[in-house]
């Protein structure tokens, strides 16, 4: 595979998780509009905070799948460019990519993804100050 190539199905990739990540970012707006709609009404039935909570606890494990499978995507394609490296010469943006740590990217997702949940988790379960 040439470095052309790679960075052609990069970019597919790429192009069809940014669908999926809007998506979840649909989903965890109704998430908040659903947690703001609870604590608003001060009284919802346990059942409807149940349901609530299961569906946005989806969405987070959701959100932070798409997420996740950006970042491991991006590592793969890290490793091909680093062993294309060996053998061939790459261009510039190709070594960025091949140098690049995925370390503080999954922290960023994971506080990320956590502090939508806490958010919406505070909306569906706090009582409403009067």
């Amino acid at each position: 595979m040439t470095e052309y190539e790679a960075w052609t199905l990069m970019a597919a990739f790429f192009t069809s998780n940014a669908i999926y990540f809007l998506g979840g970012i649909v989903a965890v707006w109704l998430g908040f509009r659903m947690s703001n709609n609870i604590f608003e009404a001060g009284n919802a039935p346990i059942i409807a905070k149940i349901l609530t909570s299961a569906y946005c606890l989806c969405v987070a494990f959701y959100l932070f799948g798409t997420l996740s499978q950006q970042i491991s995507l991006l590592s793969d394609f890290s490793m091909g460019f680093s062993e294309a490296a060996k053998t061939i010469e790459i261009s510039e943006a190709a070594q960025r990519i091949a140098d690049f740590d995925a370390t503080v990217p999954n922290i960023v997702n994971l506080v990320f993804v956590l502090s939508i949940i806490i958010f919406q988790m505070a909306g569906v379960w706090m009582k409403k100050s009067d």
